[in-house]
């Protein structure tokens, strides 16, 4: 009998092990209080979307997840910090598109990690950008936006090299073959909203929570999307208008390199919780982003597929930056 019952429990332990290891997957609990960083500063759209995301996670872990802003370089100092972090899910990144998609292939100094060594968790939510420019713009519409590029060089208004206002703007560009624009950077998406405003610049993408909230102030052409947005309906996509441009900027949480594989299940329930509340859904919709409609375990090839397309758009616009 003892030898019949040692091959049982040989086998349950096969059984288990064939299912992932279910059971040590469920009771995995944080050591301690989990660090969602935030690399950008506190009260800008990205702090408030992971702030809302944190808020409803920390409850049900049984520790505080808290948020902390790392802000600096558009995004590559809080991304450092993490990729270099324990690997025991007690430090997370609330991930964006610019500084893991698209700076990798433009900083190569400044950027300290592997954009595609990071252990995917799940994806929280996207937002788009609309092109814009001042209300009393001369610009009618798309068509003529293109007309006049084409004819001599515009301006448009961007926050740095590499960021989302810049590439939607290129995208566009290698659309609508013969385009000329001259990049205006500013120190953000505040002061781009400023500038395409007042007029000093011709035209901008802008982040659509900033076009929803200034709708009055600012003339939409269209947006960068492949989808129309639920907050702006009548705002068509470059899409429908002939140009095949997607410049959605993605948001998600990423974990340091070698994280179990336990933890990131226990942290992918807790997010896709979240991400499939409507109450949730709902309020990120309000506040200009789609929320996610991709599972946690197809996160990471999203990512690999939104590295692999935004480094050919650097290159195909050549971006560079000195450093």
């Amino acid at each position: 009998m003892p030898f019949i019952t040692t091959r049982r429990l040989a086998a349950l332990a096969i059984a288990c092990a064939a299912l992932g290891g279910f059971a040590a997957r469920a009771d995995w609990a944080p050591p301690g209080p989990i660090r969602l960083v935030v690399p950008y500063a506190p009260g800008g759209g990205t702090d408030v979307l992971a702030r809302l995301v944190a808020t409803q996670i920390g409850s049900t872990l049984g520790q505080p997840l808290i948020v902390e802003n790392r802000p600096g370089v558009n995004g590559i100092l809080g991304a450092n910090y993490v990729y270099a972090a324990p690997a025991n899910g007690t430090t997370l990144l609330f991930a964006a598109a610019d500084f893991i998609s698209v700076s990798p292939h433009i900083y190569k100094k400044a950027v300290r990690y592997d954009p595609d060594g990071f252990q995917p968790v799940a994806l929280v939510a996207k937002m788009g950008f609309v092109m814009a420019a001042r209300p009393a713009s001369e610009t009618k519409d798309v068509a003529d936006f293109v007309a006049r590029a084409r004819a001599k060089e515009v301006t448009y208004a961007h926050w740095g090299p590499g960021s989302m206002a810049q590439m939607g703007m290129e995208l566009l560009r290698s659309r609508a073959e013969g385009t000329k624009a001259l990049p205006v950077p500013y120190a953000g998406a505040a002061p781009v909203m400023s500038a395409v405003m007042a007029g000093d610049v011709e035209y901008g993408f802008v982040p659509t929570p900033l076009a929803v909230a200034s709708r009055s102030k600012l003339k939409l052409f269209a947006l960068g999307s492949p989808e129309r947005f639920a907050g702006l309906p009548d705002v068509p996509t470059l899409k429908e208008l002939g140009y095949a441009v997607d410049a959605d900027t993605w948001f998600g949480i990423l974990a340091p390199p070698g994280t179990p594989a336990a933890v990131v299940e226990a942290l992918q329930a807790q997010v896709e919780k979240v991400v499939r509340d409507p109450a949730a859904r709902a309020r990120m919709t309000d506040i200009g982003y789609t929320p996610s409609n991709i599972a946690p375990r197809d996160f990471g090839a999203f990512v690999k597929s939104e590295n692999a397309r935004w480094g050919a758009v650097v290159r195909a616009a050549r971006i560079q930056v000195e450093e």
